[in-house]
């Protein structure tokens, strides 16, 4: 088996400015500006919701492991009670695959499903219950795009 090694860090937090501040003081870490980000279906399934979010998110331009700084929401999967470490992300090619495999999996928990417009995944949030940590994986159809955001900032 190969390791999928994570890219980023998700931290979930009270403010963005303020954290990636913090961040770049204490690990020299260099963060674009917050973009918000309309996801158009999203299944937080935490919350028991799904519908429309928009999210407040900035990565930073340091790496090769890049930090995700997320603003706390709701009362779901970007709850505040959730502040801190996240999840660590990874790429994902079989998106589909992936979250059938998740969902039949008896130690797994999947807390979110975030879906395009065109009706494709475009993450997931799944925790294991035996060591409680949770992944995000992301569709790497759009790596490219992605990190060009997260090198200059424009998202697209």
């Amino acid at each position: 088996m190969t390791a999928q090694i994570p890219y980023h860090s998700g931290i979930l937090v009270a403010d963005i400015g303020e954290a990636a501040a913090r961040f770049t003081a204490e690990l020299g870490y260099e963060f674009n500006e917050p973009t918000s980000i309309t996801v158009p279906r999203f299944d937080d399934r935490l919350a028991g919701t799904e519908g429309e979010v928009t999210l407040s998110a900035v990565y930073s331009r340091s790496g090769p492991h890049r930090l995700e700084l997320i603003a706390a929401q709701g009362e779901g999967i970007y709850s505040a009670s959730r502040a801190g470490l996240h999840h660590l992300g990874i790429w994902e090619s079989a998106m589909p695959a992936r979250l059938a495999t998740l969902e039949a999996t008896h130690d797994t928990v999947v807390e979110a499903v975030l879906w395009r417009r065109d009706g494709g995944l475009s993450a997931i949030y799944a925790r294991s219950a035996s060591t409680g940590t949770r992944l995000e994986y992301v569709n790497d159809d759009r790596r490219e795009a992605l990190e060009r955001w997260f090198d200059t900032g424009v998202f697209s």
